[in-house]
């Protein structure tokens, strides 16, 4: 019995850890997409739009000769591209960004990159960061941790998405601020303009 319950734990705690990671291929695949668009605040067909656009942008990262894209993240929310991460020099977020602009349907790209390369001790306390964000947004009740992505570089948590009210916006930056670790906030959420 104590062994199942760990098993199930450590199945959770990787679940939440895949989930926070921000990667692209991972919101693709399978039932995610269904999932994510059921709690998310933009009409269906703008959500699978931004997540083909997404899937694009990933796609001709990974594509790109020389680009070691495995510590970038893409969220795409309305057309508009965040890319948060790190990537080695300038050149090669001035590619990226050209990448990203050349994607059809991109209609802004927010340049969030950082030069140099994570250590693994930071991206393990990132990871941290963003699973704790995300389980306090999961447990409160007036923000959905379903529908804003988290994503945390070097201690600093950008949160994303789109929310109803502006009560919303203001609950999900002070949830995030609570967090240990947290060095700042940034605020990429957008209210809904039914």
């Amino acid at each position: 019995m104590k062994q199942s319950k760990r098993f199930l734990r450590a199945l959770f705690a990787l679940l939440c850890v895949s989930l926070t990671t921000g990667c692209v291929s991972a919101i693709v695949m399978g039932g995610a997409v269904a999932t994510t668009a059921a709690f998310d605040e933009r009409p269906i067909g703008r959500h699978f739009d931004d997540v083909t656009i997404a899937r694009k942008v990933d796609t001709r990262l990974i594509a790109e000769k020389d680009m070691p894209s495995r510590w970038v993240s893409i969220e795409v929310i309305e057309g508009v591209v965040t890319l948060t991460g790190y990537l080695p020099t300038q050149s090669h977020i001035d590619r990226a960004l050209f990448i990203c602009r050349s994607v059809e349907g991109v209609l802004r790209v927010d340049n969030q990159l950082i030069i140099g390369e994570p250590s693994a001790s930071s991206l393990f306390t990132d990871t941290w960061i963003t699973t704790q964000v995300k389980a306090r947004l999961w447990k409160d009740k007036l923000v959905s941790g379903f529908s804003l992505h988290v994503e945390t570089v070097n201690g600093k948590v950008y949160l994303q998405g789109i929310v109803e009210h502006a009560s919303q916006r203001y609950q999900a930056m002070s949830l995030a601020k609570s967090v240990k670790g947290v060095t700042a906030v940034v605020d990429l959420l957008r209210l809904n303009n039914k």
